[in-house]
């Protein structure tokens, strides 16, 4: 045996690698201090689709993905150099067909008699098994996160549902019932908790219709003390680290509120009853490619404020910390939570641009990182926006077409824009409702469903509309606010968009701005 190494050896000449360059099934090469390539296995062209000598003399990075080129440049390769070997690196080279072959690559420098850098020694491994694994693994978690999802949401809603069908019934059967008013008072709050159920989940889904504002995230937190500590009890110590000069950030402040007390209420279930502490601290941060490509962060570079909320509770396993975001998983005690606060937290980060990080060990506590995009100066006022516009009945004659699907909706609605002084009309579809116009109807404001039956959905609706009667003013009202929706030739910047269920003076608002840029265009003249 041993004669028989010694041999292939001595057969190899100058080089004892050369065999295995030539024939050894091994995916294999060799890059210069330039990382150019000097020689690689033919089972590794092969396998690529070239032929050796079409890759020798090129860049190895020539091969690789976009991604895996600005990696490989930026962070692995100038690394590699420093420390004369790799382990292990995840890389996706390119077929000569366009095929991805992703590959784990180890690698070894070789230097001269001098201590030059001569060549690398890399040989790779065939990943694609284990991505298609980890890939069937990843599925398989969402399948399982979404079938948690539904069945949480159909629970959820049913009981909110009896709730609401339970005291109509009440009402109904003794309409001049003593109790009438707790009936409707119930009913109510019901709908509320369905309508913050909603919210939640299209902030879990990314879809929520945030409004965001310049926020100095010090002055949030300062604003928020005393609501942390009606959360918390008594005997919990409330630490704030907040940063100088902290940039500002354009993020949806109520959900912020709202991210900020969930996770606070998530930790006082973890720590204890006596030497309970809770930290709340604020910095900048910046984030760079180079950060980003070493621990494959789904984040853009840039200067960002971090929020980090940590506590001295019991902490978690990793099982545990890598399934808190999704959507009604929850260690709580049953009635204790749903299970959807941490996920909406998540949604509405990344929904924001920004990025979240949960570090936690048993025994040792749990800090929640969160980072969002900074924007502008630091400590800049944030600009004041009315938020509301008061309606007045002056005598106006606005008219206003209202256009929504569902009689039940549309008659809502219609209920609620009575008493502003308005003549309502009403359509089922946005094609009705353009054949109306075609007729001669002019209303001055109208009022639509985004998604409805027929041809013309809401902005296209809106579009038509407004090719006959100029200034039309547009308030679209959807139960899916996705904002992407009203994109189009058919919206104008003035126009307001209204999330299901809206209520009466959230209506009026709108219809007051809409008349104010009636009265304020009739004034001008144009």
């Amino acid at each position: 045996m041993t004669n028989n190494i010694l041999q292939f050896w001595q057969n190899a000449g100058d080089d004892p690698f050369e065999p295995l360059f030539e024939a050894a099934p091994i995916l294999m090469h060799s890059i210069d201090d330039k990382g150019i390539l000097l020689k690689v296995s033919r089972f590794w062209s092969s396998k690529l689709g070239y032929k050796t000598e079409e890759m020798v003399g090129r860049p190895s990075t020539d091969f690789l993905t976009e991604k895996s080129r600005k990696y490989a440049l930026q962070t692995v390769l100038p690394e590699f150099y420093r420390k004369g070997s790799m382990a292990n690196v995840e890389y996706v080279f390119v077929r000569k067909d366009g095929s991805p072959l992703p590959v784990l690559l180890s690698a070894i420098a070789e230097y001269d008699a001098e201590g030059n850098f001569e060549r690398s020694l890399a040989v790779m491994f065939d990943n694609t098994e284990a991505k298609r694994a980890q890939a069937e693994l990843v599925q398989s978690q969402r399948t399982d996160a979404i079938g948690r999802l539904v069945g949480g949401v159909a629970h959820d809603f049913n009981n909110l549902l009896t709730v609401v069908q339970g005291n109509l019934e009440f009402i109904k059967l003794d309409f001049d019932s003593e109790e009438r008013e707790i009936f409707l008072a119930d009913a109510m709050n019901a709908v509320e908790r369905g309508a913050a159920l909603t919210q939640q989940l299209l902030t879990y889904g990314r879809k929520a219709n945030l409004n965001p504002k310049l926020t100095n995230i010090n002055r949030a937190i300062r604003e928020m003390d005393s609501m942390l500590r009606r959360v918390l009890p008594s005997t919990t110590s409330i630490e704030t680290v907040v940063a100088a000069g902290l940039w500002l950030v354009e993020i949806d402040r109520h959900l912020l509120d709202t991210a900020i007390i969930n996770i606070v209420n998530n930790a006082q279930y973890s720590m204890p009853e006596n030497g309970a502490t809770l930290t709340v601290e604020t910095c900048n941060v910046r984030i760079s490619d180079e950060y980003i490509s070493a621990r494959h962060e789904d984040i853009q570079p840039g200067r960002y404020v971090m929020l980090a909320i940590s506590d001295n509770g019991s902490g978690m396993t990793r099982d545990v910390a890598e399934q808190v975001f999704e959507p009604f998983f929850t260690t709580k005690p049953v009635g204790k939570g749903s299970g959807l606060g941490l996920s909406m937290v998540f949604g509405f980060i990344k929904q924001s641009s920004g990025a979240i990080r949960i570090y936690s060990e048993p025994g040792h506590g749990t800090t929640v990182k969160m980072y969002f995009p900074a924007v502008g100066a630091p400590d800049t006022p944030p600009a004041d926006k009315p938020e509301y516009f008061d309606f007045e009945d002056d005598g106006n004659d606005i008219k206003i077409l209202v256009v929504e699907d569902e009689p039940d909706v549309r008659k809502v609605l219609v209920r609620q824009l009575r008493g502003m002084g308005l003549r309502i009309s009403q359509a089922e579809s946005g094609d009705d409702a353009f054949k109306m116009i075609e007729n001669g109807h002019r209303p001055d404001i109208l009022l639509t469903d985004i998604v409805m039956p027929g041809t013309l959905q809401g902005p296209a609706l809106a579009a038509e509309a407004r090719a006959v009667i100029d200034g039309l003013r547009v308030i679209y009202v959807s139960g899916y606010p996705n904002e992407a929706a009203i994109h189009g030739n058919g919206v104008n910047q003035n126009d307001v968009q209204l999330v299901k269920p809206v209520d009466t003076k959230t209506l009026t608002n709108a219809v007051g701005k809409m008349i104010k840029l009636i009265d304020a265009q009739a004034g001008s003249g144009t």
